[in-house]
């Protein structure tokens, strides 16, 4: 069956990964958020236990989430579905972990297997009857670990709250039925009898040189059922004689038979070598979709524990709404990377941008412009993959591509200037930008002069605009923020860190015309009042 817990019609999307992704995890500290989802066991570990099995586990679930996570969706039909599978998962955490645990021990026994499988090789005879060992031990496994999630999932049924999940339970119900369960059981059970001490009906006919061709088993028995028949059989017949015969109930071959022990051992091994390579097929497809079916409840769980993170420290949630590209609103958003480290939960803030592609935010130097500015990147990324956002409500439209162009501090592994590292930077995202787009500048060209900076940035946003591509920017360059809001552009909208007369930050963003400070002396006073 097709697992479809994070597309409604198929198991992968074909849709790419965001371009500048290893920019954007940077830029918005998405590394934070991948951390924080894939923490299944913390609890544990913080008590001391468990570690080990832990970190493992973290690997996982963080390989899922930034994969998933840096794939926007592309349609509201999409986003959607994902939603309603996170929720589904938030809902019932519980059973989401049993689920997710029981099919993680899954792959871990496949990749066991597999590994055995690569380390040995098998000659004939004897050798034969150990893979069939092997194989058989595999596929009762299987048999196993599938019962094991369908009753995980038997026992979520009950609790389902999205009509998206009830229909993967379903199918999944359908293609693993109890009357599929028994069957299968029962094939497993009837093999594994044979292995020991069973019996197993072969026909075949005799070939030139009286050697065996075509050689078909026509049945599997278990041995303690032959041997009851037979002497029951044998004594309706002919009574006590019978029973006096047969006082052991197996026969043995000593001396000149030991040839012919082993030729029919031969056989038994052939004849149930066959029946395993039958089940190849099946334990293959069995593999892959357990593989697949791991991936995707990893992000499923992921979101569950960061939706746990995010509740520990009272971060409200929504699910956000998609509209169009032209408009961006929210209220009580927070910068979700913040508050996972510092353990609390930030200042807040809302905006309503109705038809505005250009948002400029200036203000007072640590005003929360940046943290700001990385909440709304970062609200953006966990919609376009079908997450809530740590917001009362988001709703925003659904861009293809996200670029994020904060200032990197100098470092002895750049090879040029800043400026000249900036400009290379922002030279390969305006390569790559497209209609459907948003780009995220944080204090760009701030690393030369107020004059040239200003030139540079009003030269990008200028172009940007006539374009119609959504632009959110904080910047310290006065000179071009008043420039740009003397134009009184009609899609613009100019935000301003909030400061009270006596110097106090509140970290809120308002509507306010850009001005002509940042503030820089309050910061001064402060430090030098700190010495003192």
């Amino acid at each position: 069956m097709k697992v479809t817990l994070l597309y409604p019609d198929r198991e992968w999307g074909k849709d790419k990964l965001y371009f500048d992704r290893d920019e954007i995890v940077k830029d918005l500290n998405l590394h934070i958020l991948f951390r924080a989802a894939a923490s299944l066991y913390d609890e544990a570990a913080e008590a001391g236990k468990a570690v080990q099995v832990a970190k493992e586990r973290n690997n996982e679930i963080m390989t899922m989430m930034k994969r998933v996570m840096l794939t926007p969706l592309t349609t509201p039909e999409e986003v959607h579905y994902r939603q309603q599978m996170v929720r589904e998962a938030i809902s019932n955490y519980d059973r989401m972990e049993t689920f997710y645990m029981r099919v993680k021990s899954a792959v871990d026994d496949i990749a066991k297997y597999t590994t055995a499988k690569k380390n040995q090789s098998y000659g004939s005879g004897t050798d034969l009857g150990r893979r069939n060992v092997a194989n058989l031990e595999y596929l009762e496994r299987m048999v196993y670990h599938i019962g094991r999630v369908r009753d995980a999932l038997e026992g979520w049924s009950p609790r389902l709250v999205t009509p998206e999940m009830r229909k993967f339970a379903d199918t999944f119900f359908e293609e693993y039925s109890a009357e599929f369960m028994t069957c299968l059981e029962k094939v497993v059970k009837d093999l594994r009898s044979s292995l020991l001490d069973g019996i197993i009906d072969v026909t075949a006919s005799l070939g030139p040189g009286l050697y065996m061709s075509s050689m078909t088993l026509t049945d599997i028995w278990e041995s303690q059922k032959i041997k009851l028949t037979f002497f029951k059989n044998a004594a309706d017949r002919f009574g006590k004689f019978c029973k006096q015969l047969f006082t052991v109930e197996e026969l043995v071959f000593e001396g000149e038979n030991q040839n012919l022990l082993q030729d029919i051992g031969d056989i038994k091994n052939a004849a149930l070598g066959g029946v395993m390579r039958h089940f190849e097929g099946f334990l293959e497809s069995q593999a892959a979709f357990f593989q697949k079916l791991h991936s995707q409840a990893a992000f499923l769980m992921g979101a569950a524990n960061l939706y746990r993170r995010m509740k520990r420290i009272n971060v409200e949630y929504c699910f956000p709404e998609i509209v169009d590209r032209k408009h961006i609103r929210f209220e009580g958003l927070v910068e979700l990377s913040l508050a996972i480290n510092s353990l609390r939960c930030p200042v807040d803030n809302s905006l309503r941008a109705a038809d505005k592609h250009l948002v400029v935010v200036t203000g007072a130097n640590q005003g929360g412009k940046s943290t700001y500015l990385r909440s709304i990147g970062i609200a953006q990324i966990m919609m376009q993959c079908g997450m809530f956002v740590p917001a009362k409500s988001f709703a925003s439209g659904l861009y293809s591509r996200v670029f994020t162009h904060f200032t990197r501090r100098e470092d002895s592994a750049m090879n040029s200037g800043r400026l000249d590292e900036e400009l290379g930077r922002m030279e390969r995202i305006i390569d790559n930008l497209t209609k459907d787009s948003v780009l995220f500048l944080n204090e760009s060209f701030a690393t030369t002069t107020e004059k040239e900076g200003s030139i540079i940035a009003e030269d990008i946003t200028t172009a940007l605009y006539e374009r119609g591509i959504r632009v959110m920017m904080v910047t310290h360059l006065m000179a071009f923020a008043q420039s740009c809001y003397a134009k009184k552009p009609e899609h613009a909208m100019f935000l301003s860190a909030e400061r009270k007369e006596d110097g106090e930050r509140t970290f809120r963003m308002i509507e306010q015309e850009p001005e002509l400070t940042s503030y820089g002396l309050d910061l001064y006073d402060e430090v030098l009042r700190k010495k003192h």
